[in-house]
């Protein structure tokens, strides 16, 4: 049985998945979820809660990745999608030593033509560091499509 796993460090992003989450489901597959836990994901066969937090210096995202890093040891997936800031870093670091494909859904770069210095000095360096980690970026809009393709590409073949 081929299994995934979605990630985002809030549930309410299953809603954004649900149409692929029920699709997997049809094909067959276990469809997993991870986040903070605070509602019930619909159409995944297991719902895991970990101690993930949005804000990047939480103290609690190390437990988190422990903790994430305890749920791929436990199960066998062939695919993380991952969503929101965290929920991408924190997947894409503990599935870099594990054979799974991972897909990033980029839902909005934090460092944009405009935004601040530091978001560039900050951001942009994690995210072209973690893109060696994904197998897949989705973006949502030009702007990200166009950096990743420019800045992440030597990184990356699925741009």
């Amino acid at each position: 049985m081929y299994k995934i796993l979605f990630i985002s460090n809030t549930a309410n992003f299953s809603k954004f998945n649900r149409p692929y989450m029920c699709w997997f489901k049809q094909e067959g597959w276990q469809v997993d979820y991870v986040s903070a836990g605070e509602e019930t994901v619909l159409d995944c066969d297991n719902q895991y809660a970990i101690s993930i937090a949005r804000k990047p210096l939480k103290l609690r995202n190390i437990k988190a990745y422990k903790e994430l890093k305890n749920i791929l040891a436990a199960n066998d997936y062939n695919i993380i999608h991952c969503h929101t800031p965290m929920g991408g870093f924190l997947a894409r670091l503990a599935a870099r030593k594990r054979s799974i494909k991972v897909i990033y859904t980029a839902h909005g770069f934090h460092f944009y033509k405009g935004s601040p210095l530091l978001n560039w000095l900050v951001f942009y360096p994690v995210e072209k560091y973690l893109a060696r980690y994904s197998d897949i970026i989705i973006t949502i809009n030009e702007e990200d499509f166009n950096v990743a393709k420019k800045k992440f590409n030597e990184l990356q073949t699925g741009l």
